[in-house]
């Protein structure tokens, strides 16, 4: 039996209402649509096989807002008592910063972005927007928390699978490098809020893990 890291998008916020480009901690809280998309995420993740083990988020307010309400529904459907999920933040696990364009919400700013995300994934040094991150500043956060998580997993496969509460950008770069994925096909799928890319590392290096699922991403 191998258990999987679950890496899950928070639910919309008042900043993705509004095509803000919100990177930067505390950043906005959920809307309603988002609270209902975290209950969602959890009835589906309580209605797959096996069990979740730990919910882990980011620092980010709209991360913690969907691990606290995807956990709770989680709870709820699966008959456990409230609270017996296990929530932890953790440090590392916030969205790629962008900079000087933080807060902009213009046209220019997210052609910007498409270039300086396409670029993450491409494994390009120079591919950063001024002020923010290259892909090595966010992989040097965010793997050491995954392989920590992964370690676990393997240490105790059977106590389930783990969430990890994060972000669309750094997510997806973070499973290209983890898996090897083709990253013209990683360009392409989208993250929607509260969808997931799920990983099996099953003992192997990072850049050696596994896909379980990732919904929109095309065979490369």
């Amino acid at each position: 039996m191998t258990s999987h890291l679950i890496l899950l998008r928070h639910g919309r916020t008042y900043s993705n209402a509004s095509r803000l480009l919100d990177t930067r901690p505390p950043g906005a809280e959920l809307t309603d649509i988002g609270r209902a998309q975290a209950r969602e995420a959890g009835r589906e993740l309580a209605a797959r096989p096996g069990q979740i083990r730990e919910v882990v988020t980011s620092v980010a307010l709209r991360a913690q807002q969907t691990a606290m309400i995807a956990a709770a529904a989680y709870e709820e459907a699966r008959g456990l008592v409230p609270g017996s999920l296990p929530v932890t933040v953790r440090a590392g696990l916030h969205e790629a910063s962008v900079g000087e364009i933080e807060m902009r919400g213009d046209d220019a700013a997210h052609r910007a972005y498409q270039r300086a995300f396409h670029g993450w994934l491409r494994g390009e040094e120079a591919a950063r927007i001024p002020g923010g991150e290259g892909y090595r500043d966010i992989l040097g956060r965010f793997r050491p928390v995954l392989e920590e998580i992964a370690d676990s997993l393997r240490a105790a496969p059977e106590a389930g699978d783990v969430v990890v509460v994060s972000h669309g950008g750094a997510i997806r770069t973070v499973s290209t490098h983890a898996a090897s994925v083709d990253p013209e096909a990683a360009f392409e799928a989208y993250l929607a809020n509260c969808r997931y890319v799920e990983l099996d590392a099953a003992g192997r290096e990072f850049g050696a893990w596994a896909v379980a699922r990732w919904d929109t991403l095309r065979d490369a």
